[in-house]
């Protein structure tokens, strides 16, 4: 004769058996030589043998005292062995088998000899005894660190699974949420009624929902397991919160409601709640598809980054040497034509010397080009290109690169001018200021430069003249002038030019005014350009601090 447990006891051990088997060929059928579907398959089969055993000792009860012992120490021997295959099972799913082979090695045979003792010996389930139908546990000397083993391996794999949360990205956080809240239910419900109940309060006829509550577990790591592109973990818990409810509101509704009209209300209520509750669970599925989007977007704009940034400093290093590798060559060359020109090698024929003057141009003006290369260079680094000197005087400098352009601009049929200002209340000078003579001179001969280059017919201005404790040098030109939407840009454009200054001068490299840009913010001054538009000329604008 069997014991009469409750029915929805019988449904329910129908149901998980059931749910059980289906998720195991679910996840075998997933990758059936992967090892953590097998560690899978191996929990399955202990959670079979915890439950069921359980069940049937509950079952057959007093009737068969020495049967429903062997049951119980079959339902408990499987316990620690579920136990050792989660721990490695969550091993496997965060790729660390290989990390803790010592440490698994202890769990291993601890808890194969922890399940042997369950088995064999008296030190850990004594005997049983009934109260009504209601099994209870007569527990062994070994109870105590039985439960302190037990407690180890529940431990363990809760502090691999949150140490990785911590550091781990958001997709791969949402993966390992699924098997955390699986263990936090399970662990929670067998300590409940598996420990508190039975040892402290000597209640018993609950013990199922300690057990059954592993089919929970084993759900959440199949999901995890088996879906790559996992729901958030609050759509689960959501929809378990509205089908808990929807159920109790079902019973009360079918089982403990009588009467015509409160079943018709309360099934409205029902309806009701339905409606609002696949509401609540689709706003959930709209916001974490959101979150994914966003997630996903951020990717790949951290992928494109990083992409730019390993293009952008190949590139940087790229210029750095060539220039080094080029600047060397050519400054030897100069040297050499220095040396020929001073006559260490004798005396050199007219028409040698002038072909020998071109190559010396040439060569110069690769050097610069080179030398605008390295600025560049060392800008986009952050690194100090100008070296500032007090009581600069502007004056030679000026001269300089009005004397050195002069032939460019009657050669282009233009004038060039230098303009002296009236300075009556500096006695004729203009005051000095901080600079660095040679980058200084290198802006203002780009901006006088561009001035003749891009000016068919007129000519070109200088002036210099000091405003509010500062020099101002004004370079005014009758030329192509600048569309004024190009007019904020253009100290900022590396190797960009305006369609019609190519057709005026197709040869331009278009950093000359970039690297002008640099060199005037750098000596703290400021630098700006204004023009009427089309063919109306411009007009550019250098503000230096003075000394002091």
């Amino acid at each position: 004769m069997l014991n009469e447990l409750p029915l929805y006891n019988k449904i329910l051990i129908l149901l998980i058996d059931f749910i059980g088997v289906w998720l195991a060929i679910i996840v075998y059928n997933n990758n059936p030589k992967g090892k953590l579907n097998k560690i899978f398959l191996g929990m399955i089969v202990s959670m079979f043998s915890w439950v069921n055993f359980a069940y049937l000792a509950h079952l057959i009860g007093k009737h068969q005292i020495y049967l429903t012992l062997i049951f119980v120490k079959i339902a408990w021997v499987a316990t620690p062995i579920l136990f050792i295959l989660l721990y490695f099972l969550v091993l496997y799913y965060l790729k660390k088998e290989k990390e803790y082979k010592i440490l698994s090695l202890a769990i291993l045979f601890g808890g194969v000899i922890l399940s042997l003792l369950t088995a064999f010996t008296d030190l850990i389930i004594k005997d049983i005894e009934f109260v009504g139908i209601d099994l209870s546990i007569i527990y062994g000397k070994g109870m105590i660190p039985f439960l302190g083993i037990m407690f180890f391996l529940m431990c363990v794999p809760l502090y691999f699974l949150f140490k990785e949360y911590i550091k781990s990205e958001l997709k791969e956080r949402v993966r390992i949420e699924y098997l955390l809240v699986g263990i936090f239910i399970f662990y929670l419900a067998n300590i409940i009624f598996n420990i508190v109940f039975p040892v402290a309060f000597k209640i018993v006829y609950l013990y199922w929902m300690g057990d059954y509550s592993s089919i929970v577990l084993l759900g959440f790591i199949a999901y995890a397991i088996v879906r790559r592109d996992l729901f958030g973990i609050r759509v689960i818990l959501t929809t378990l919160l509205v089908s808990a409810i929807a159920i109790l509101l079902a019973l009360d509704i079918f089982v403990f409601t009588t009467e015509l009209i409160s079943r018709l209300y309360k099934g409205l209520t029902l309806v009701i709640f339905l409606y609002f509750g696949y509401l609540l669970i689709r706003s959930v599925l709209r916001e974490i598809e959101y979150r994914e989007e966003i997630t996903k977007a951020y990717e790949v704009e951290k992928k494109a980054h990083k992409e730019l940034k390993r293009l952008d400093d190949a590139k940087t290093q790229f210029l750095m040497a060539s220039q080094h590798h080029l600047r060397t060559p050519l400054t030897s060359m100069i040297g050499y034509l220095d040396l020929i020109f001073g006559g260490t090698y004798g005396k050199v024929p007219v028409k040698i010397k002038q072909a020998l003057l071109k190559f010396q141009v040439s060569t110069r003006r690769l050097i610069k080009i080179v030398n605008e290369f390295l600025d560049i260079s060392q800008f986009q680094l952050g690194k100090e290109v100008v070296s500032l000197k007090p009581d600069i005087d502007i004056s030679p400098i000026l001269k300089e690169i009005i004397e050195e352009l002069q032939l460019e601009a009657k050669a282009r049929g233009i004038y060039l001018k230098l303009q002296k200002p009236a300075l009556r209340q500096t006695q004729g000078k203009l005051p000095k200021i901080k600079a660095d003579p040679e980058k200084l001179k290198v802006a203002l001969f780009n901006i006088v430069d561009n001035g003749i280059k891009y000016t068919p017919k007129g000519g070109v201005i200088v002036r210099c003249q000091p405003s509010d404790n500062k020099l101002q040098i004004i370079v005014e030109d009758t030329g192509m002038g600048i569309p004024k939407e190009e007019l904020k840009t253009l100290f900022t454009r590396t190797f960009e030019r305006s369609k019609e200054a190519k057709k005026v001068y197709g040869t331009g490299r278009g950093i000359g005014l970039f690297i002008t840009g640099h060199i005037i913010r750098a000596h703290k001054g400021k630098i700006w350009a204004e023009s009427e538009g089309k063919d109306k000329g411009s007009m550019f604008y250098i503000e230096l601090p003075v000394n002091g």
